[in-house]
């Protein structure tokens, strides 16, 4: 009875082993088991580990990784075949070699930005991992890193990415697209090696051609299509538009108003200057937005009559997919590689706008979005990235969208406002960028039913209307301040205080811009 007595101790003290313990995980870092979660805190980097590690990992269901952690170290979760959801930091700088190795249940991973690399091996084998958003600031992904991911359907890579390494993506047989980054100073042999699928293509560097493809494992006919497009926007000098889609939208049958009757015709020839206007109203899974793509028209049409911008000079994409709207990006820097410093940007964007639940940075909601998440929707802060680092005169960016948020469950909160409430966070500007945007903080962008436009567009429209677009951008942002709030309040009984933001390149000169020159 003695003996058995024993044996039932030590099972028990075993299992409390198995499900809580801790120890050190670094100098000054520790980790922490119980119940299936890990939880790695303190400050600095983690150390590495090898695949014999102190806690139980077949039950790690969970891993959270604190602020002030900087790394992850090597074979972390390697082979943790239960590990569904990860928490990281905004501390996080790197990831180590083969952490998440085989862990087949990770369906979903958002990277923080502050990470700068991914390292060799990191995610390989996480075969249903099928979102993955890697951000502004990641500069390098090691061998093997996404290799055989076979969830995966397309490849999001920022602008600031320089290195791929050795069959980073190889064997990763579903995927379909592939942004990379221009920037790119290297790409590992047979990177996409076995990506049988992959056939849409953007952002190569100069050295992945139609003669080199085979190094990189890519379709040839993927990257001839790449380059033909290049050549054709050569030639073309920035004769693109988006795809153009019918109007569903209960409100899109409106009563012209007096900004769409009579439009300015000035004859200006404006032909350095490209506008990228994207008008999203009918979402699918989210509440439309009144009056969004009769703003866009109209301002397509001010534009081209008013600013004199030639009609090929402006993208129009109306409700635009997330593909659609990362290839709007996509085509205004590939115009600016021939356009050169010469030339000037306008953004226009109408629809909803919202933070992520965790970090609050803000986003553009694509029409196709299901979810707030940074692999469906657009980060504000690449939009601004990608404009601050074109070779530009001036980037002026029109936002008649709020960023306040709201539930992602909780449709209706959406019905009257251009929002999906909380304070989204600052985004900082580089470059010679400046952003007018509809509303401050918590507020929501309205719309002026009588006039069949947002309260903001309504009167861009009115004050390039009644200067016939002779008018600075300290003007706009002055007389737009002052009408928004103030109708705003009368028509809509609610706050709306537009706001602007400069960046240092541009603070001493944007109040003398003009849209029309």
């Amino acid at each position: 009875m003695k003996r058995l007595s024993v044996s039932i101790t030590l099972l028990i003290c075993f299992v409390a082993a198995a499900m809580a313990a801790n120890g050190k995980a670094g100098k000054d870092v520790k980790w922490d088991f119980t119940n299936g979660v890990l939880t790695i805190s303190g400050t600095g980097p983690m150390k590495d580990f090898s695949k014999d590690r102190p806690w139980y990992h077949p039950n790690v269901e969970k891993l959270v990784v604190e602020e002030g952690v900087t790394s992850i170290g090597d074979n972390l979760c390697n082979g943790c075949k239960n590990l569904i959801e990860i928490s990281f930091p905004s501390t996080l700088k790197s990831i180590g070699n083969s952490a998440f190795q085989s862990c087949n249940k990770l369906t979903y991973v958002s990277l923080p930005s502050s990470l700068v690399s991914i390292g060799n091996s990191a995610f390989q084998s996480c075969k249903n991992l099928s979102d993955v958003h890697i951000p502004y600031g990641v500069e390098e992904i090691g061998n093997k890193a996404f290799n055989n991911c076979t969830g995966l359907i397309e490849v999001d890579l920022p602008i600031s990415m320089k290195r791929i390494g050795n069959e980073a993506f190889a064997k990763c047989s579903n995927i379909t697209t592939a942004r990379l980054a221009q920037g790119l100073e290297s790409v590992g042999d047979k990177a996409f090696d076995e990506c049988r699928i992959l056939a849409n293509l953007s952002g190569l560097p100069d050295f992945i051609n139609t003669e080199t493809y085979l190094i990189y494992g890519l379709n040839r006919a993927a990257v001839k299509n790449f380059w033909d497009k290049k050549e054709e926007m050569a030639a073309k000098f920035g004769n693109a538009s988006g795809t153009q889609v019918s109007n569903k939208s209960e409100y899109a049958k409106v009563e012209p108003s007096d900004v769409d009757k009579d439009i300015p015709f000035t004859g200006k020839d404006n032909n350095k200057t490209f506008a990228l206007i994207i008008a999203n109203e009918n979402y699918g899974k989210f509440a439309n937005v009144p009056y969004a793509i009769n703003d866009g028209d109209a301002f397509a049409r001010y534009c081209h009559r008013t600013l004199g911008i030639p009609e090929k000079n402006i993208l129009m994409y109306k409700d635009a997919s997330y593909g659609s709207m990362r290839e709007a990006f996509g085509d205004l820097r590939l115009i600016n590689e021939f356009a050169g410093e010469e030339m000037k940007v306008i953004v226009y964007y109408a629809g909803h706008g919202a933070p992520d639940d965790a970090t609050l940075d803000p986003y553009l909601i694509p029409v196709d979005a299901g979810r707030i998440s940074s692999s469906v929707c657009i980060p504000l802060a690449s939009i601004y990235q990608e404009l601050g680092s074109m070779n530009l005169t001036s980037a002026v960016v029109f936002l008649d969208a709020c960023f306040s948020g709201g539930t992602r469950e909780d449709k209706m909160v959406l019905a009257d406002a251009r929002a999906i409430a909380r304070v989204p966070k600052k985004q900082g500007l580089s470059g010679k960028v400046a952003v007018l945007s509809a509303t401050s903080d918590e507020q929501t962008a309205l719309p002026y039913y009588e006039k069949g436009h947002g309260m903001f567009t309504y009167y861009l429209l009115k004050r390039l209307q009644e200067t016939k677009g002779d008018v600075s951008l300290a003007d706009l942002k002055e007389y737009i301040t002052k009408e928004v709030s103030l109708n705003s309040s009368i028509v809509n009984h609610k706050k709306q205080t537009p706001t602007f933001t400069v960046s240092n390149g541009a603070s001493s000169v944007w109040d003398s811009w003009k849209l029309a020159e």
